[in-house]
């Protein structure tokens, strides 16, 4: 939990509050005081990646032994050790999140979430690194069942930055 902690609090923190401010935010006028705090744009990211990760947490929860042909961490005695199946749905959780903080750099109805990522080299880093550092340790962790696994929860994670764009459309 630490690393979840980690990643999703203080490395996501990092990442966004460096985001060098562009041309067009420097231009624009500043919220009134009585402004929502959590803009239409925002609530719409938020419902859409939070539905869009329980959908497939769940998924993995209920039929990710048969998708993957595994035994079921469900069944498990409390302290055994971690299962395959629990050892996946963390991975693709985090990799979700490590994606979602990419859609989270636009905020003002943006669909390119892409352009000028790499102006921030903090940014950069903190991505390519949580994402290394997840991946080398779920193949630690896993073994050889960690290349397929491990590219379906890249593909899942991926996917979660068109939920972001789909979301901005909305």
């Amino acid at each position: 939990m630490l690393w979840v902690n980690l990643i999703m609090d203080t490395f996501a923190s990092l990442a966004l509050a460096t985001e060098p401010p562009t041309e067009a935010l420097l231009m624009r006028k500043p919220y009134g005081r009585n402004k929502p705090l959590i803009s239409s744009t925002m609530t719409k990211n938020i419902l859409g990646h939070g539905i869009y990760q329980l959908v497939i947490i769940f998924s993995l929860l209920f039929v990710g032994e048969q998708i993957f042909d595994i035994d079921s961490g469900r069944h498990a005695p409390l302290h055994s050790p971690p299962s395959e199946h629990y050892t996946i749905i963390f991975n693709t959780f985090v990799l979700m999140q490590l994606f979602n903080e990419i859609n989270a750099r636009k905020i003002h109805g943006e669909r390119n979430v892409f352009d000028g990522i790499f102006r921030n080299p903090i940014f950069c880093s903190i991505v390519f690194g949580t994402f290394a550092i997840q991946v080398g340790t779920f193949a630690i962790q896993v073994g050889t069942f960690a290349i397929q696994v491990g590219t379906f929860a890249i593909q899942v994670g991926t996917f979660a930055i068109q939920v972001g764009t789909f979301a901005i459309q909305v």
